[in-house]
């Protein structure tokens, strides 16, 4: 019943959003220069440039967590570049804050998930609760924790793609400068360029997967049976080492190529600089009283009430409507559904079906969101759906994958007794797939849900009235103080959509809140 309940409100929660956003259907049918925008810009996929176009503690680290990854990276980008200026290892900050408290939420809430049973013997004989963590929760959740490492890989590639829209000269940077100029071929090379990175990721996140799942077979033990014989016994992958050495080479190399780490401003003016904007971040009124704070009220109700409310409530229900229009394709893309022991009539239209997803997935959650929603401005003009456009494809590609591989990582277990007894594969995914990762499933769905709040606020720097606009605005006069207040406010939202995520999940376990 609870699970009922949950896609009943998450339909509901659908249409209510679309009717407060005014997203109207007739708007996706684009106007006589949109559809010659996209006629040239899709004619131009098949002949991608090669040249250039033209010259040029548990609860405090969980609270801490949800700070860090509650304002999007291109907000702390802004913050940081406003503060000390430009410079690559601002950018490198701006990335690593919010990944780092996604990564915390996201590890912890998969451990979470795991059966505690073997854990539980391990205290219960004597072990203490790091040694049950270590040896009876991580080998468990392996799988899925390496698979959602390689995924924040690829979102840490996306990102810094879209830090080219704030003057950081990335890959963003060139595919906004191609597009303003028209040259539609050389936007097709850097998505191309991007799409490549993104399969290479697949496949070797697929690879590290399948040697987790099936481990590696141990040597025969020669001589006495001791520890240390058991040790060198022990089967070893050269594979997942040297995907290891290939990371640690990766980051040596990324920080050794980079000439210069500062922005290249004497010390002496940063400090300057960051001290106008530690100034400038307190509200004006408050500051033109000599730091009187009782007239902060006063301040916050008239911002709130001009075009504050409005554009909470709409970035509330872009994030909604992207989240829940994302869903869907997770049960044909999952290649153990696929795989032989399940051959049926339908076997290869599932395959192909799960093969066309998986591709579609690839390319979707290839192409950066902000990116993605200024493409497709140009052709549907300055309404809400290429947003809503936007979050659903790009968050529907990262959906689907992780969901078809939440689905691949479970055992075996009850799946092989239903397909032993003869079971449909429509038997097979509400009596075993679907209850056992259900709840995995769902924490996925809030942590795109999480997303898709900061990411409406910044899609709104592209000019529809969201959070975003509003932080555009006030940047381009210099207004700190509300650029703070305006990013503070997301962040409200995402601690309130952590709380809701919590509860949820709580309610699915028949626990307590």
């Amino acid at each position: 019943m609870r699970k009922r309940w949950f896609f009943v409100v998450g339909a509901m929660l659908l249409l209510a959003g679309l009717w407060i956003l005014e997203a109207d259907p007739g708007k996706l049918i684009p106007g006589a220069g949109g559809r010659a925008v996209a006629r040239d810009f899709l004619g131009s996929a098949l002949r991608p440039a090669f040249d250039f176009e033209d010259e040029g503690m548990r609860e405090s680290v969980r609270l801490l967590a949800t700070a860090l990854r509650s304002v999007h990276e291109l907000m702390w980008a802004l913050l940081f570049l406003s503060a000390v200026g430009t410079s690559p290892l601002a950018i490198v900050l701006a990335i690593a804050l919010p990944f780092g408290g996604t990564l915390a939420k996201v590890f912890s809430e998969l451990l979470d998930e795991q059966d505690q049973s073997t854990a539980e013997v391990i205290r219960a004989t004597g072990g203490g609760g790091l040694t049950g963590l270590v040896a009876g929760v991580i080998p468990r959740a392996l799988p899925d924790l390496s698979s959602y490492f390689l995924y924040r890989l690829e979102c840490a590639i996306r990102s810094s793609a879209v830090m080219g829209f704030v003057g950081i000269p990335t890959i963003g940077y060139e595919i906004t400068t191609a597009f303003q100029d028209g040259h539609y071929r050389e936007i097709w090379t850097y998505l191309y360029l991007l799409w490549g990175v993104v399969i290479f990721l697949e496949w070797w996140g697929a690879r590290i997967r399948k040697s987790l799942g099936k481990g590696v077979a141990a040597k025969a033990v020669r001589g006495p049976i001791d520890l240390s014989s058991l040790w060198r016994a022990r089967g070893t992958s050269r594979f997942l080492r040297g995907s290891l050495l290939l990371l640690i080479g990766a980051v040596m190399l990324g920080w050794t190529m980079t000439d210069r780490w500062d922005s290249g401003v004497r010390w002496q003016q940063r400090m300057a600089h960051l001290e106008r904007f530690t100034d400038e971040i307190v509200p004006y009124p408050v500051r033109e009283a000599d730091g009187d704070w009782s007239r902060f009220p006063s301040w916050l109700s008239e911002k709130l009430s001009t075009e504050g409310y409005k554009a909470i409530s709409r970035t509330f229900h872009l994030a909604t409507v992207a989240a829940l229009l994302a869903l869907g394709g997770i049960r044909f893309a999952a290649r153990s559904l696929a795989s032989p022991e399940h051959q049926s009539l339908h076997t290869w239209i599932s395959k192909g079906t799960g093969m066309l997803l998986r591709g579609g997935a690839m390319v979707a959650r290839a192409m950066p969101e902000f990116i993605l929603a200024f493409l497709l401005l140009g052709v549907f003009g300055p309404t809400v759906w290429p947003l809503i456009l936007a979050l659903a494809i790009h968050n529907g590609g990262i959906l689907l994958r992780l969901g078809s591989e939440v689905i691949d990582n479970l055992p075996e277990g009850s799946r092989a007794v239903i397909h032993a007894q003869g079971g449909s594969k429509s038997a097979l995914v509400l009596a075993s797939l679907l209850p056992e990762s259900f709840n995995r499933l769902v924490l996925f769905l809030f942590y795109r849900w999480e997303s898709c709040m900061r990411e409406a606020t910044v899609l709104g720097m592209l000019g529809i009235l969201s959070l975003g606009s509003l932080i555009s605005d006030a940047r381009s006069l210099f207004y700190y103080d509300e650029i703070l207040l305006w990013v503070a406010l997301g962040a409200v939202l995402v601690f309130v959509g952590d709380l809701i995520s919590d509860w949820v999940r709580s309610r699915l376990r028949g626990k307590a809140f």
